[in-house]
């Protein structure tokens, strides 16, 4: 449906009013004007609350994962520039990830480290002016120990920055921003998972539903994009991960197929976040 009616509508109710002096009346249509257009505009492009993977329902389910591989969490290069607005976008949703499961471990000067550099990645996406308060805001609750406030204000981070990309109708980095985090929270629960087996983590593991959505949104990229080595390769990692969670033959991923994909996890993760030329060339192959 073309949002055009909607708007001559709501613009020419809005014109009636205001010749009738209805100050409160007209204000309140103007807002209405901004949400009708702005529901309407997350339908088209694809984002919304029934399609889209929310990044606090899934980081929520990977929070549950202990032992906590805090190692690789560690590795993550918070000082990372990127010379393309996807890997940043991807980068960004992996920090969102590493920064929630430390308020699990309760790390809070790590947390603050993730804060600083989830507001350097935002201002590289032109978006870095929304995350000033939540950054002010994640660094108070951690000095409180206010974990779940922490949990909060980071899924609150994400969603302003959608919502910035949104605004900017750069709905792809919006998607590749909620794949960064899923991604990072996959691999981050696949290790643990490995180091402490249980069927019920392998089984909140094998959601391939959850890999076609991603794999959908990757397809969605512009045509110049996905020939690079690099979004053919990130889709052929992720197309492996959902052939092992379909192929579990008990319907629950065995030990072995956890460290497989831990193993691919790790891959993704790697091409994710490494380095490319100006081409989309990998620089540096993942090790197998």
């Amino acid at each position: 449906m073309s949002l055009r009616p909607i708007l001559f509508t709501l613009l020419a109710c809005t014109a009636l009013l205001s010749a009738q002096d209805q100050e409160p009346t007209e204000k309140q249509l103007e807002k209405e004007l901004q949400k009708s257009s702005d529901e309407h505009m997350r339908e088209e492009l694809g984002v919304n609350d029934i399609t889209t993977p929310l990044i606090a329902t899934i980081l929520k389910e990977f929070g549950t994962f202990q032992p906590l591989p805090l190692d690789l969490i560690a590795e993550t290069p918070l000082d990372a520039v990127y010379d393309n607005r996807l890997q940043t976008a991807l980068f960004f949703g992996s920090l969102v990830a590493d920064g929630f499961m430390l308020t699990i471990a309760e790390r809070p000067k790590d947390v603050q480290n993730i804060g600083r550099s989830l507001i350097k990645q935002s201002r590289a996406l032109g978006v870095g002016d929304r995350l000033t308060s939540r950054s002010k805001s994640l660094f108070e609750l951690s000095d409180k120990g206010d974990w779940q406030g922490m949990r909060q204000e980071l899924v609150r981070t994400q969603g302003d920055v959608e919502k910035s990309m949104l605004d900017l109708r750069d709905e792809e980095m919006a998607h590749m921003i909620s794949l960064g985090g899923w991604l990072r929270g996959f691999q981050l629960a696949a290790h643990s998972t490995t180091q402490r087996y249980t069927p019920d983590k392998a089984k909140i593991l094998g959601r391939p539903e959850i890999m076609d959505y991603y794999l959908d949104r990757l397809d969605t990229l512009h045509p110049r994009l996905k020939k690079t080595e690099f979004v053919t390769t990130l889709i052929a990692k992720l197309k492996e991960l959902r052939l092992l969670a379909t192929n579990a033959e008990t319907g629950v991923l065995s030990e072995a197929d956890v460290k497989k994909m831990a193993t691919l996890a790790d891959q993704a993760e790697a091409i994710a976040i490494g380095p490319v030329d100006a081409e989309g060339k990998i620089l540096k192959k993942p090790a197998p």
